[in-house]
């Protein structure tokens, strides 16, 4: 059996759907009788999407967010699966039409996409796997309330029912698919995490920046969003640091629309370290040489790595 794990975002974006994609197509590929690749745009595409998706939130374009992975590593943590990227939808759809099924993302791009420009009918099965939230729980923002009005419409509805199933991975999340998709196949199945495996790592790679042992050192690691409450971590910064500002010392990983603001809070405060995005790899040491880990996320969490982790 073939299968395409398809992402219009190439895998150097380096994010959550990008670690899940290489993780369960070297997993599916290591399976007897089974070829799985990951297949996305090609680097032309990604810059142009990346362009349009920032000015949707109202941010600068940085072409670095995309290449945070370089290709080599990405191909090595692959083992058997293959990285295929795809210049025009015409060629996406020869690619894709040489596997058995087709597993993507149920972000609205990949609905309009497949039902706009390669065709459900032209490519083999479609599963969209619920990496994104179907619904925002609390949604305050702009954005965030405008996602759940698309997701809950009409139109996502038409662009997203050529697909064969839905894979959810929280219970919120099935309810909903199944209310929207009553004729659709909807199975939740949470993501995998080698919680033993990944504690083991800790010891095995050189932790990605010091800490100071005389203090208490509090991490905080995500993307710089409304949704994952960076305004809320440096309200909890700003209180804490009134009276222990000598004692705590705070390191904040990660990139996003928010960085501007955990730079100054940096430049602000001696003890506030901005890491900026630290490699997958690196990330257990990182949370074994802290003596807390927060989080501060405010609403969407489909499947929440970082705790888990």
């Amino acid at each position: 059996m073939r299968i395409a794990i398809f992402n219009t975002v190439q895998l150097e974006t380096a994010g959550g759907m990008e670690h899940f994609s290489i993780q369960t197509a070297a997993y599916l590929a290591s399976l007897p009788g089974v070829e799985a690749d990951c297949v996305t745009m090609d680097e032309a595409f990604n810059l142009r999407y990346g362009r349009l998706h920032s000015l949707y939130f109202f941010r600068r374009f940085d072409r670095a967010t995309i290449f945070r992975e370089p290709r080599e590593a990405i191909e090595q943590r692959l083992g058997q699966a293959r990285y295929v990227q795809c210049a025009t939808f015409a060629e996406l759809r020869e690619t894709l039409g040489q596997y058995d099924l087709v597993y993507s993302r149920n972000e609205i791009t990949e609905a309009f996409l497949f039902c706009a420009r390669v065709g459900y009918g032209n490519v083999p099965p479609v599963v969209f796997g619920c990496h994104c939230p179907h619904r925002f729980i609390g949604a305050s923002t702009l954005h965030s309330r405008l996602h759940n009005l698309l997701y809950a419409s009409p139109l996502y509805t038409r662009l997203a029912k050529g697909v064969a199933g839905f894979h959810t991975i929280s219970g919120g999340d099935t309810g909903a698919i199944e209310r929207q998709f009553p004729d659709h196949s909807v199975v939740q199945i949470p993501n995998p995490f080698d919680a033993v495996g990944y504690a083991e790592q800790a010891g095995q790679t050189k932790p990605p920046f010091a800490v100071d042992a005389a203090k208490f050192n509090i991490l905080w690691a995500g993307r710089l969003t409304g949704q994952k409450g960076v305004t809320q971590l440096l309200e909890v910064i700003e209180r804490v640091n009134e009276s222990h500002a000598a004692k705590v010392e705070w390191h904040i990983c990660g990139e996003g629309e928010l960085s501007s603001l955990v730079l100054e809070a940096a430049r602000q405060h001696e003890n506030v370290h901005a890491h900026g995005h630290v490699d997958r790899l690196a990330m257990p040491a990182a949370y074994a040489g802290a003596d807390l880990f927060i989080s501060t996320s405010q609403w969407g969490e489909t499947y929440a790595y970082t705790p888990r982790e």
